[in-house]
């Protein structure tokens, strides 16, 4: 059965550096960005925070896209900002559709070491406070802990580690 991974967490966690490798250590894997999606929108574009249609429209595709993997005998990495709300939505359409097991994964890390992480970043890739506003919003979401990998201290030769923990530990997993 294959799996579909969604790797999420505020921006500067580690997602697509996560992501990337959790794709390539898979034997058959697609990588799905959930930013590529939503930039698709070109006329009429908004960030997924500020519009909750257009949010909902890149989680249709990004299951759609899931699933076509899937049914092609794929496992499936999505990279994205997830909240436990979306994840179900993503379960339901997944399920009705093909048949795969969905692991969730929320990389946290600690304030300073993201406004760190975002400053290393091309000044046009920063995220400046919107960072540290993710990593509180999934603190308020309530996340459950089982899903949440702290990444804070994360250096290049731990990311195959914490590939291991992922493919590895059924904590991660959805239940039905």
């Amino acid at each position: 059965m294959q799996t579909v991974y969604v790797v999420s967490g505020p921006a500067g966690a580690g997602k697509s550096t996560i992501s990337k490798a959790l794709a390539q250590t898979l034997a058959s894997s697609a990588r799905i960005e959930g930013d590529v999606v939503n930039h698709m929108v070109a006329g009429g574009y908004q960030p997924p925070w500020k519009s909750e249609r257009l949010l909902e429209l890149t989680w249709k595709n990004i299951a759609d896209l899931s699933r076509n993997f899937v049914r092609s005998g794929m496992d499936v990495v999505i990279d994205y900002v997830a909240f436990p709300q979306e994840i179900i939505r993503l379960k339901q359409r997944l399920r009705e559709q093909a048949e795969c097991k969905i692991k969730y994964i929320v990389l946290q890390v600690k304030e300073e070491e993201l406004v760190r992480r975002d400053r290393l970043r091309p000044a046009s890739q920063q995220m400046g406070h919107r960072s540290i506003e993710l990593a509180r919003q999934f603190d308020e979401n309530g996340i459950n802990q089982k899903f949440i990998l702290d990444t804070t201290e994360m250096s290049e030769g731990q990311v195959d580690e914490i590939c291991h923990e992922i493919l590895t530990n059924d904590r991660y997993t959805i239940e039905d």
